[in-house]
């Protein structure tokens, strides 16, 4: 026979550790399943979507470039136009290192501004317009706001130069002032939007125009050369007679600027600024006064940059501009998605058919889904039944997870329960009947059933410590009952904990008051050690009492005839509190380890075991 202690460690993992095992690996094999469905799901989709995304990024250089070509396209441009300009967006990044979409850009604008072209004329139009917004540092709308300005106020000198000229004409121009004058592409554009067309009505140059605005924009604000040479133009006319001098030709044009200063200056000499400022103000010019006194004063400076607009022939400077400014690295990065792009464009012609019917196949499930609402319906009902069982899945596996914490409890419950498993041999009777039921509810329910055994299980544990008051009063402070509350306090713990847990939550972590059963549960814990632990005392109190009457009952170690009566009677007397020889536990396993007992399929040899530890080990092993 083993030890009493050891058979019920014997008892406790046959009935309740192997069963709870076998479920264990039902659980695991469920949940492994699970999880590697999963990730072959995670795997194939991310599979399909980094293939989609990984076409798309290598076609979306193709894909800008058409988008942006379909917008020029939708104004009407023609397919042999659009490939001109196609092969001069892809020449131009490469050269200057400018995006070939924002080139594109330029042919949108260009085409707003100036109507129909022919295929070369646009795209040399489509050019000079990048190269004037590379050269200034600015952008496709800026700069097509600015020579539709010009266009449509030199539109009958565009025509007569052609278009594609003209327009490299205004672009070399315009990068000289901004070499005369510093003045940027934001400001010229102001300036030029601001006159309207009231310098082609009087007949003011480009050049010209160009000129004053460098020479004011230098002084003032663009909102006040715009101001200033408007009162001038506006009132030129009707001061030429208070003045007495010509500024204005026979048919009403305005004269060359240079002459106008030339025909002004004799009548401000010796005059102070205020008194020359007085005089033309007083002749009707308002602020355009402020003007020419400005340009009389520096009138040899505006001589010298009308000479350098004069000489501009076509667009060498703005090109020789723009390419001193052209970033080595960006003409790279430029030149590569161009190449990209034109590869993507010489495919497209076969993807895009494919795209279009993918298309128009999602345009026709659309038209079935609305002939065919309640199969529509159902379809849903579908995707949504997978997606539940997917959720389902998931909280299975969520609950093995808790599951695994709560045998860990357990687990260490049971490390709990082997370093005080000599004080429950009064409640082994009681103990073994309980491990039976447990064990006959676990095998009666079957493994498809495990949802239900999990919740059934959690009921019972609920109603444990629902009643436990009441189990408390009825058995009292048995030893044995103190022991089992020490082995049910961790699982009692963590119910405490999440009873309590979900009060502070619900609370808006405010009230802690769900926590206070969980403080008496360790209370209650330490009261039951200080009990067992007293118990212990008292009964090694008696025990050693015991041995020392004995010990004065034998010969030699006594006293005389009368006390040895005396210590005869305390022998009868005695009653043993604890069977627990000399040693303790191990040397009463030890004694039995003569012999081989088998407790399942294999054998059990207790002569090889060091420790009564080593044989729950074994019989765990052998549980599973």
């Amino acid at each position: 026979m083993l030890p009493e202690a050891l058979r019920f460690q014997v008892g406790l993992i046959d009935q309740i550790s192997k069963p709870l095992g076998n479920i264990k690996r039902q659980f695991d094999d469920v949940t492994n399943t699970y999880r590697q469905g999963t990730q072959t799901m995670v795997t194939g989709a991310a599979g399909m979507v980094g293939a989609g995304f990984a076409l798309q990024q290598a076609l979306m250089p193709a894909i800008e470039m058409d988008r942006a070509l379909g917008e020029v396209k939708s104004l009407g441009v023609a397919d042999d136009a659009l490939k001109e300009i196609t092969k001069t967006a892809f020449e131009f990044s490469a050269e200057f290192g400018q995006s070939a979409v924002e080139v594109v850009r330029h042919a949108e604008g260009i085409k707003n501004a100036m109507g129909d072209m022919a295929p070369d004329i646009m795209a040399s139009v489509t050019r000079s317009s990048a190269v004037l917004a590379t050269a200034m540092k600015s952008d496709a709308a800026t700069v097509n706001r600015y020579l539709k300005n010009l266009h449509g106020n030199y539109q009958q000198q565009a025509n007569a130069m052609g278009k594609d000229n003209w327009t490299q004409q205004i672009v070399g121009m315009t990068t000289t002032a901004k070499q005369l004058f510093g003045v940027e592409m934001d400001a010229i554009e102001g300036m030029v939007d601001g006159m309207h067309s009231l310098t082609s009505t009087m007949g003011v140059s480009v050049q010209e125009q160009l000129a004053v605005f460098g020479m004011l924009k230098g002084q003032m604000s663009e909102g006040d050369a715009v101001t200033q040479y408007t009162n001038f133009l506006e009132n030129a006319v009707s001061a030429q007679k208070e003045l007495g001098v010509q500024l204005t030709d026979t048919q009403g044009q305005l004269l060359p600027m240079q002459q106008v200063l030339e025909n002004i200056r004799p009548l401000l000499d010796g005059l102070s600024g205020t008194q020359a400022r007085t005089l033309l103000d007083e002749a009707g010019l308002g602020d355009g006064a402020l003007m020419l006194t400005n340009l009389i004063d520096r009138a040899d400076m505006f001589a010298e940059s009308m000479d350098a607009l004069n000489q501009v022939k076509g667009i060498d400077a703005a090109t020789q501009m723009a390419a001193g400014m052209t970033d080595q690295w960006k003409r790279m990065e430029q030149g590569l998605f161009a190449i990209r792009a034109a590869i993507g464009t010489a495919l497209m012609p076969s993807i895009v058919p494919v795209i279009s019917s993918l298309s128009d196949g999602a345009a026709e499930l659309i038209e079935w889904t609305q002939l065919l609402p309640n199969i529509t319906k159902y379809i849903g009902f579908a995707g949504m039944a997978i997606l539940g069982a997917a959720a389902a899945g998931g909280a299975f596996t969520l609950m093995m997870g808790i599951g695994k914490q709560a045998m860990a409890t357990y687990m260490l419950t049971m490390k709990m329960f082997s370093g005080v498993s000599f004080l429950l041999t009064q409640g082994m009777t009681g103990l073994r009947t309980a491990m039976l039921a447990a064990n006959i509810v676990i095998a009666a329910n079957p493994i498809i059933l495990i949802v239900g055994a999990v919740i059934a299980a959690i009921a019972a544990v609920g109603a444990l410590i629902y009643y436990w008051d009441d189990l408390k009063a009825s058995f009292g402070d048995t030893t044995w009952f103190q022991a089992l509350t020490l082995l049910s306090a961790p699982i009692r713990m963590l119910f405490e904990v999440i009873r309590g847990g979900w009060q502070w939550v619900m609370s808006g972590f405010s009230d802690t008051s769900g926590f206070s059963g969980l403080f008496a549960i360790v209370d209650e814990v330490k009261a039951v050690f200080a009990n067992l632990f007293g118990w212990i005392s008292d009964s090694f109190g008696s025990v050693l009492e015991t041995v020392r009457g004995v010990a004065d009952w034998l010969p030699g170690f006594g006293g005389d005839d009368e006390s040895t009566q005396v210590k005869s009677k305390a022998v009868q007397s005695a009653k043993p509190y604890a069977q627990i020889q000399p040693g303790g536990a191990a040397k009463s396993i030890a004694n039995h380890q003569t012999s081989s007992t088998n407790y399942y399929a294999g054998g059990i040899y207790p002569t090889y075991m060091s420790s009564p530890q080593d044989m729950a080990s074994e019989l765990e092993m052998a549980a599973g």
